[in-house]
């Protein structure tokens, strides 16, 4: 993200305050970039409606889309006091996803900017289908920008996982590092990078070694529980050397590089919450995978907003 010159900003027509756009002007003065609206509309009762003919139906779809027109001007003004360059435009499609990344592709836009809201009967973040695929499949960076986190991005930090876990690809972790430097020496901010590592747990190492046979005469070998503490120094030892390899040539502070031992769902919104952070950057292999119940305990679980980066299969 060393060059951010046109943002494309989803806007949601089911709420009135649009964290995204708020986001995407804050970053636009800074990238000195031109922001792009999009509104995706699709509404069954046009489509399904028996007294239109197909010509009355497209006119009734047209009309719609004019309707929602003027809302989505409503929202101009914030942007031109900005003294930002803006352009908007009303699409009939389904799903949204789809319509997001074709109008990006379109525009050749250098960031996405969605909004995430509060589900409104359990009180937390609420990731839809919609934002998963984005993640999955946004050919560009990514910003899921929720309405309770802070109007800038004063601290950030990056999540890399150099055991490369789900087979994702080495480049990833280096791509993440990059783009949250980038874009925190862009802001001024503050930047961290971080990677959690999930040992075995004492009882489960128990239990293995008891399953094998360890423990039961002169034939023990590594699995036994005394050889416990010497699996856990090792392993922290291999990741610490995994993690200083990635972070090594971008010259960061010790204080500025968090190595933690626990379960990433757990231990990384704990760290977002410490350390004040404003935006958490991921990374995503293009049309495989940040998805999945680690993941999406995570998103859901961080007090801030989050920035994808993704790397493409045949990179």
């Amino acid at each position: 993200m060393q060059s951010v010159k046109k943002i494309l900003v989803c806007l949601d027509p089911m709420h009135d305050r649009q964290p995204s756009l708020d986001k995407a002007i804050y970053l636009a003065k800074s990238y000195q970039a031109s922001i792009d609206l999009l509104l995706v509309v699709y509404n069954r009762s046009v489509i399904g409606n028996l007294f239109f003919n197909s010509q009355e139906q497209q006119a009734a779809m047209q009309g719609y889309i004019n309707s929602q027109k003027r809302w989505v001007e409503s929202y101009l003004n914030a942007v031109e006091e900005a003294g930002i360059s803006c352009s908007f435009d009303v699409v009939w499609h389904k799903p949204l996803y789809e319509a997001i990344i074709n109008k990006a592709t379109e525009i050749k836009a250098d960031l996405v900017i969605k909004s995430t809201h509060k589900h409104p009967t359990i009180n937390k973040v609420f990731f839809t289908p919609n934002d998963w695929q984005l993640l999955k499949s946004c050919p560009v960076p990514l910003i899921l920008a929720k309405a309770e986190t802070n109007a800038s991005y004063a601290k950030v930090l990056a999540a890399i996982d150099p055991s490369h876990g789900h087979d994702k690809p080495e480049k990833l972790d280096t791509l993440i590092t990059s783009n949250g430097l980038d874009i925190a020496n862009q802001l001024g901010s503050e930047f961290n990078v971080t990677h959690c590592f999930d040992p075995i747990g004492y009882q489960l190492w128990s239990d293995i070694g008891l399953g094998m046979g360890v423990g039961m005469g002169p034939s023990d070998f590594t699995m036994g529980e005394e050889n416990y503490e010497a699996y856990l120094e090792q392993l922290k030892k291999t990741h610490q050397e995994k993690f200083d390899k990635v972070v090594a040539p971008f010259e960061l502070a010790d204080e500025q590089k968090h190595l933690l031992e626990g379960y990433p769902e757990t231990l990384l919104p704990e760290l977002v919450d410490k350390l004040d952070i404003d935006l958490l950057v991921l990374g995503t292999v293009y049309h495989s995978g940040l998805v999945g119940s680690t993941a999406e305990k995570i998103l859901d679980r961080v007090n801030c907003d989050i920035l994808s980066v993704h790397l493409d299969k045949g990179q």
